[in-house]
């Protein structure tokens, strides 16, 4: 009976074994009411009502505080739970580090410190746009979320899930890092794929932008009135003191981060942000088409590179297949009758000149092609045969080429 009394006096001096037995009977509330306390660290220090500074700042203090408690020795107490639990044939009712839980809650941090709102809009719903704002204004100082663990249990849903999160929140060229501890709401969509709900993580449930559901509301906050919370909190908020007092560049940093949310909030204006981000959206729209456009031209231009690369090898395939079916051989009489017109336009196979002029000689009957060379007045040149293409094939100076017969007509 004493001992009742003495129990009573003290909302701590309680035994190990019956507050193990207590969580486990009350596994339900108590994973919520955890989850409750895990807020975000830097936005319960100024997001939340702004009545006052003290009060915001003692939110950040608890927050950050049961993000070590929970990581530390609650990583201990769960352990000595599970054992218990297990040598009474109980079921623990929760996970730690359910894979594809752990593997989404690590995207959404990730993405979260990147500023990358697309991929959040992909892995959430109900992402507003004051979290988008929100979200790119924190990209300025936190650099990552490193050690996550996730402690999960089944929703009020099928295919949902009550998650809660530690972690280290490092920040942008200061070493260490603060605790941390959020809640997430996961649920599955029509495919079978996670996703996380936003009204229910620590954004909106600091500003109250968007409206709950009651039901989930009530199950996340169960567990708040309960005492041995009420120590936890104390606990977690010195635990936060003694780290930010030990350490100058994180005190900094916190402070920094503090009067930066509140500035961000007392400068948020949905008209602006949606014009910018409109803005924004024009110029990404502006650039893709000039993008496109641009890649349009070098197609075009490889297009036409190609199309005059297929014309020079069709002409030089012609000239070979030229070179291949020659015309039938002249006898000598038809070549003196030919020769004896006024309409010669051919040289005699077998005509040997003598250069009274500088000729270009060329590999191919055409003007634009390689010269192998220009004869000199007194040239020997023996000709070979002329074509109906207006060129004469020639042996010169130990090569064969072309020369256009008007000017061997005219030498």
């Amino acid at each position: 009976m004493s001992n009742s009394k003495n129990r009573r006096k003290s909302n701590y001096d309680v035994d190990s074994n019956k507050i193990i037995a207590f969580c486990k009977k009350n596994i339900k509330y108590i994973s919520a009411g955890i989850l409750t306390i895990a807020l975000v660290t830097v936005l319960a220090m100024t997001v939340g009502d702004s009545k006052g500074d003290n009060e915001a700042d003692s939110a950040a203090k608890s927050a950050s505080s049961a993000s070590k408690e929970e990581g530390t020795e609650g990583q201990q107490d769960t352990a000595g739970a599970g054992e218990e639990a297990g040598a009474e044939g109980e079921e623990r009712e929760y996970e730690v580090d359910l894979p594809e839980v752990k593997e989404l809650v690590s995207t959404y941090y990730n993405s979260y410190a990147a500023g990358d709102v697309a991929k959040l809009e992909s892995i959430t719903e109900s992402l507003s746009d004051m979290e988008k704002s929100y979200i790119k204004m924190m990209n300025n100082y936190v650099a990552n979320y490193n050690d996550v663990t996730c402690y999960t249990k089944e929703g009020q849903e099928e295919g949902s899930y009550l998650a809660s999160a530690t972690f280290s929140m490092k920040f942008h060229d200061v070493e260490g890092g603060l605790p941390g501890m959020d809640f997430f709401y996961i649920k599955t969509n029509d495919k079978g794929k996670l996703y996380i709900d936003s009204l229910y993580c620590p954004f909106n449930r600091q500003m109250e932008e968007q409206k709950t559901d009651p039901a989930i509301d009530k199950l996340i906050e169960g567990f708040g009135a309960i005492g041995d919370i009420s120590k936890l909190q104390q606990d977690c908020q010195s635990d936060y003191d003694k780290m930010v007092e030990s350490d100058k560049q994180l005190k900094k940093m916190a402070n920094t981060m503090k009067k930066a949310i509140k500035e961000w909030k007392d400068s948020y204006d949905p008209e602006a942000e949606k014009a910018e981000a409109e803005e924004q959206a024009k110029k990404e729209e502006e650039a893709k088409k000039k993008e496109e456009k641009k890649k349009k031209k070098e197609e075009e231009k490889k297009k036409q590179e190609e199309e005059e690369r297929r014309k020079q090898e069709e002409a030089q395939q012609q000239e070979e297949n030229t070179d291949n079916n020659e015309a039938p051989e002249s006898t000598p009489e038809e070549s003196a009758e030919e020769g004896n017109g006024s309409g010669l336009n051919y040289v005699p196979e077998g005509t040997v000149l003598t250069a009274n002029d500088g000729y270009n000689v060329r590999v191919s009957m055409n003007e634009s092609a390689e010269l192998l060379g220009t004869t000199a007045i007194g040239d020997s040149i023996t000709v070979v045969l002329s074509y109906a293409e207006g060129w004469t094939k020639v042996e010169w100076n130990g090569q064969t080429g072309y020369i256009r017969t008007d000017l061997l007509l005219n030498n």
